[in-house]
């Protein structure tokens, strides 16, 4: 990925996340996971074929030991 095309993404990540943050203020983490989580689902459903949807959701699957918890981190409130 081109340094602009990851420096877009950082700052994309970044705004979405401070939302997130804001969102947790009134809502359980959950209750704002499962509702990225449904957003996410849908718009690979969207935008991707059929197979494409199918080996996004084996991606997620495989990378469960590679998804790090937000305990003990200071940038999770």
């Amino acid at each position: 990925m081109p340094k602009n095309e990851e420096e877009e993404l950082q700052e994309l990540n970044d705004k979405i996340f401070n939302q997130v943050l804001k969102h947790m203020k009134k809502h359980e983490p959950q209750k704002v996971a499962g509702t990225l989580m449904a957003i996410a689902m849908r718009l690979y459903k969207t935008r991707l074929s059929e197979d494409g949807f199918h080996k996004m959701l084996q991606t997620i699957i495989d990378s469960e030991e590679d998804v790090e918890s937000y305990n003990n981190k200071d940038t999770l409130h």
